[in-house]
């Protein structure tokens, strides 16, 4: 699928559309910059003082009356070599912070047009001015969020243009609370259609049904009676029915290019845990034993996170007019959200460009749930129909 939108700089957005002129920046988390920037100093001082301590030749009088040890000191990585690496490390991650520092656009809203003054890093500023009339509607989506082994979705709200250029943030958090009541809001203030990107493209909606619930508005829609018999899933799937409980799971965990690559950094993690562990009398020379503890400790808990993420599969059931969504691991299955029919606003197929992956995606006034993120867009499709066979009868 093509990406057609503009990325925006921003964890957290809002333009004020309700007293004109309205104004907003979007740029970088200021908490993240000085976070980068204080673990990249870090780095490098560690790296400096190593490099500087390994050229160093011959020894002072005091370190000539020590007495030398007799214990031999392992190491997978000479000093010299871990030193540049540190170094390295820390000149990278100081470089990312000063890119993303004087990266910002400013948003400016005077009631008919939109102002954007961009600020790039290279390149000189510029700017443009659109017409809200211009635009085609205000575009709700996801964005999947990658911090290391962390994730998030990033929900966004922007006005939408043929020219990717000319899409404009209006809301953006990470929080999904009141965010389809914010996009019907931003759509009947601009006067403009909500929309959204589906597997199928573009998809319009009417602002009055945005708050009716969606068991009401597919009582009204024309699905086959026979949908289950004749459309199957393919074997990825399992589907078990009893009396009125209908449970859907996965039958096994699929592997995927970004379960290649979680598997990847599970391996590069292990081999820096392994050589902390094994070069710990070393280590601890230049640096504080609580501080090489807790490091391996966040190792530890990063690679069985990473590990989790990549083995847990997902299940529903559904029984008395609700969704019980759970997360399963090793036989073990764990409740993540139940979610009454009533309560449910819409049931979309999801792509995420970051992932290449498609998931099904059950939003709620107070939250959105993704779901089966590891199967294709028909065995998808084949479950929001029968989510919705089932809120029709």
């Amino acid at each position: 699928m093509k990406q057609n939108f503009r990325e925006h700089y921003s964890q957290k957005f809002h333009l004020k559309v309700d007293n004109t002129p309205a104004s907003a920046t979007d740029c970088f988390s200021k908490l993240f910059l000085i976070l980068g920037l204080f673990l990249g100093s870090l780095f490098l001082m560690l790296g400096s003082y190593l490099i500087g301590f390994t050229t160093l030749s011959g020894a002072t009088d005091f370190e000539k009356q020590i007495a030398q040890t007799t214990i031999k000191i392992h190491s997978l990585v000479s000093t010299q070599t871990f030193s540049y690496i540190m170094l390295l490390l820390g000149l990278g991650i100081v470089g990312v912070c000063i890119f993303h520092l004087f990266r910002r656009k400013k948003i400016i809203f005077d009631g008919q047009k939109i102002i954007v003054k961009d600020h790039p890093i290279f390149g000189k500023p510029h700017s443009f001015e659109e017409s809200i009339s211009s635009y085609t509607g205000v575009r709700l989506r996801l964005k999947f969020c990658q911090y290391g082994l962390l994730n998030r979705n990033k929900f966004i709200i922007e006005l939408y243009h043929d020219d990717p250029e000319k899409i404009v943030p209006l809301y953006i958090s990470i929080n999904p609370k009141h965010i389809r009541s914010l996009w019907r809001e931003y759509a009947l203030k601009l006067n403009l259609q909500p929309i959204h990107l589906s597997e199928k493209g573009m998809v319009a909606h009417n602002p009055q049904d945005m708050n009716k619930s969606y068991a009401d508005l597919v009582k009204g829609w024309d699905l086959p009676k026979d949908f289950i018999q004749t459309k199957r899933h393919s074997n990825s799937i399992v589907c078990k029915q009893k009396n009125d409980k209908k449970l859907i799971k996965a039958r096994s965990i699929k592997f995927d290019a970004y379960s290649i690559m979680n598997l990847a950094i599970i391996a590069i993690l292990s081999v820096t845990l392994s050589y902390c562990l094994y070069s710990h009398t070393f280590i601890v020379q230049y640096i504080p034993l609580n501080l090489l503890l807790a490091l391996d400790a966040l190792l530890l808990t990063l690679i069985v996170y990473s590990f989790l993420t990549l083995m847990v599969k997902d299940l529903i059931l559904i029984h008395q007019k609700r969704i019980i969504v759970f997360r399963k691991l090793f036989g073990f299955a764990i409740q993540d959200a139940l979610i009454p029919f009533e309560t449910i606003k819409n049931i979309d197929v999801q792509f995420s460009p970051a992932t290449s992956r498609y998931c099904l995606q059950i939003t709620t006034q107070k939250q959105a749930i993704n779901i089966f993120s590891k199967h294709s867009a028909d065995d998808l499709r084949w479950i929001r129909g029968f989510i919705i066979c089932e809120m029709m009868d």
